[in-house]
């Protein structure tokens, strides 16, 4: 059975208001539209789980005033601690699985184009294309200030100067983290209670940790295998279930379809490819596993509104 099979389309939410609560937990899968993708912007939200596995076009921070939340990211669990600044491209399906209350985080958001023109060590950027969260070693003080500070001006609207001034901050932070970052710790405890597991919105959503163990495994092998022709037998293999089982431990857990799954890890990895590198589209097609030049296309037009090669413009001028 090949689950790859080409992208419907897909629905979007609209941005809510800050402060905001539950981390777009409203959102489904493409939430490219909360927030105009050539944006920067901060605010103030409060952690709820989400029942869906999430992504807009954006080099995300997170910095977490408050408690902890962890998100199953890039098919990781990784835990977000208290006054640590947290660096991703938010292009990669994220999703807040558990939270430790009161979670309180402030989001700011870069335009991936703008993260894209920053000189940054190479090591650095890739991490982060290669779909790495990146975090530093201990806090800095500053930190505290800063975000809170962002989150503050940003709302309302501010002026054009000031917002000049927010976009020039955001971008030296950025700058600053990757001189020093390192990976965001993958939390791979297993064994945690049952109740500890935050729900998923309904009870329907709601999955134990050994549960997410095994989506956790199917989403490794998914990153591994995006570019090839990945049949559904291979990775119900990989965490000892019937495909039946496997298809609906998935969709328990994050909200999407293994097939989803797969086409927005192609779809983000023709995204990088097509930003940061000069391999040719059609080349760009076959890496990311769609087999032909017109399925890339159909991907593109159906999930972002736009062809390849007017995706890679807007990163040439």
């Amino acid at each position: 059975m090949d689950v790859s099979s080409p992208p419907p389309e897909l629905a979007s939410s609209k941005r809510l208001s800050a402060p905001r609560r539950g981390k777009l937990s409203a959102a489904v899968e493409d939430d490219s539209d909360f927030l105009p993708r050539d944006s920067f912007f901060a605010d103030l939200q409060v952690a709820e789980a989400m029942p869906l596995a999430h992504w807009h076009d954006h080099v995300e921070f997170n910095f977490m005033v408050s408690g902890s939340m962890t998100y199953l990211f890039n098919g990781n669990r990784i835990v977000l601690q208290p006054e640590m600044p947290y660096c991703f491209w938010a292009g990669v399906p994220h999703q807040v699985v558990k939270v430790t209350e009161p979670a309180r985080l402030i989001c700011a958001y870069v335009p991936f184009a703008s993260f894209l023109a920053l000189t940054l060590p190479d090591a650095f950027k890739t991490s982060v294309l290669n779909g790495r969260m990146m975090t530093l070693a201990e806090p800095d003080l500053m930190d505290n200030l800063l975000f809170q500070r962002w989150a503050r001006e940003w709302t309302p609207t501010p002026s054009e100067a000031l917002a000049q001034i927010l976009r020039e901050e955001m971008r030296l932070r950025v700058r600053r983290l990757a001189l020093r970052s390192v990976a965001a710790e993958i939390d791979d405890r297993s064994g945690l209670k049952v109740d500890e597991i935050q729900g998923l919105a309904t009870a329907k959503t709601k999955a134990d940790d050994r549960l997410i163990d095994r989506v956790q495994k199917m989403t490794n092998f998914i990153n591994k295998e995006f570019a090839n022709d990945i049949q559904l037998a291979d990775i119900a293999r990989v965490c000892g279930l019937h495909p039946t089982n496997a298809m609906a431990a998935f969709k328990s857990v994050l909200g999407v379809t293994i097939a989803h799954y797969i086409r927005r890890q192609r779809l983000s990895h023709a995204m990088m490819m097509l930003a940061d590198t000069d391999r040719s589209i059609i080349e760009i097609a076959f890496a990311c596993g769609y087999g032909s030049l017109s399925r890339l296309y159909h991907a593109f037009q159906s999930q972002l509104e736009m062809t390849p090669r007017d995706y890679r413009k807007q990163f040439r001028s």
